[in-house]
């Protein structure tokens, strides 16, 4: 038997309305027996909407994190799908807090003053607001972007297309957008580039003796010590995708974002079939999350750093999804620390947000 029918994408959008409804009501009951206290089959109806309602809220989370995990989400939706994710789970919490204290009321009701019952179901109207906006949010995804209905892909390509026939592609080699944005395009000027433009932290240039490999359109990196480049932009909020190819490295390869100095600063690390999300704060590295990638050959790296939310894709696939404080607006590079060769055919930094 088919669970999900055809026409939607995955669970989440045939149960989000549950949880809305259901605990909508449980503090409506809770608030009419305040007045209406003849009528004990308010009370009775709230507690159990609160219980189903909690139930169903921690379902339709867990879903909708499930689904946005599923899917190859465009550079311009991100902090839409990180705002809702942000509100999820701020009403996520909230319920489950407040279905706890309502339901210990319940039963202990006769010790507890009127008054304090009174605040604790007015306490409840601001759950209906976090409801709205958690809702209002997925509605934006759906309504305002067609997450989930296949439209959103061929919109982004249309304006990818169209964007691009505007711009001169050509072996300028780096190319700077707005906010920070910038893509490097390996040519046979890069290594200028990456000499006068880049910001180089506790090495140089030479300890990575780069060359430009005309038959892969990639710059060959053979490094001789730890080396660390940055463009020296802030960035708030960032997506960074890069072709790679690390068939020949030995050791790791990481994706800086949010750097600040060199003991400060997020990153994605790959190292021998490994792909891991983390954080150097002070000097200690805190792991968010990790897995392994079998992956080889020229492949694409994808890492986002948008608020607390924290993901890594190869190949368009999401491998690794984290979540950390939100940290303050830094650089995007590259730190490299092995043997071998490491080859990069761009690097794209999009600035998700203002």
């Amino acid at each position: 038997m088919q669970i999900v029918p055809d026409w939607a994408p995955n669970i989440h959008p045939m149960i989000v309305h549950f949880p809305i409804v259901l605990l909508t009501f449980a503090v409506i009951f809770d608030f009419l027996f305040l007045f209406l206290k003849k009528f004990g089959w308010l009370e009775k109806s709230a507690l159990s909407l609160y219980i189903v309602g909690t139930l169903s809220i921690i379902v339709t989370f867990f879903t909708g994190r499930f689904a946005a995990d599923g899917l190859d989400i465009p550079a311009k939706v991100i902090p839409a799908v990180t705002d809702h994710a942000d509100w999820a789970e701020i009403t996520l919490w909230f319920f489950i807090i407040f279905s706890a204290v309502r339901l210990t009321i319940g039963l202990w009701k006769k010790q507890v003053h009127r008054a304090i019952l009174f605040i604790i179901t007015i306490i409840g109207f601001a759950g209906i607001y976090l409801l709205y906006q958690t809702a209002d949010h997925g509605a934006k995804l759906v309504f305002g972007y067609g997450l989930g209905t296949g439209n959103i892909l061929e919109k982004v390509e249309q304006m990818e297309k169209e964007t691009k026939s505007d711009e001169s592609i050509s072996d300028s080699t780096l190319k700077l957008g707005t906010n920070g944005s910038w893509k490097l395009i390996a040519t046979a000027q890069t290594v200028t580039i990456l000499k006068e433009k880049f910001k180089w932290i506790e090495s140089s240039i030479e300890d990575v003796s780069p060359m430009f490999d005309e038959e892969n359109s990639a710059m060959m990196f053979h490094p001789q010590k730890e080396a660390t480049f940055i463009y020296n932009d802030k960035i708030k909020s960032v997506q960074i995708t890069a072709k790679i190819n690390v068939d020949e490295f030995d050791g790791e390869l990481e994706f800086i974002h949010h750097f600040n100095d060199n003991n400060n600063y997020d990153f994605l690390r790959i190292r021998n079939g490994e792909i891991s999300l983390a954080r150097k704060s002070h000097g200690q590295t805190k792991i968010f999350e990790k897995d392994k990638f079998a992956d080889k050959g020229f492949i694409e790296i994808k890492v986002i750093g948008d608020g607390t939310h924290f993901r890594g894709y190869v190949n368009n696939k999401m491998i690794v999804h984290g979540h950390g404080s939100e940290p303050k607006p830094g650089s995007v590079g590259i730190r490299i620390n092995g043997q071998g060769s490491f080859y990069l055919n761009s690097i794209d930094v999009i600035s998700l947000r203002q």
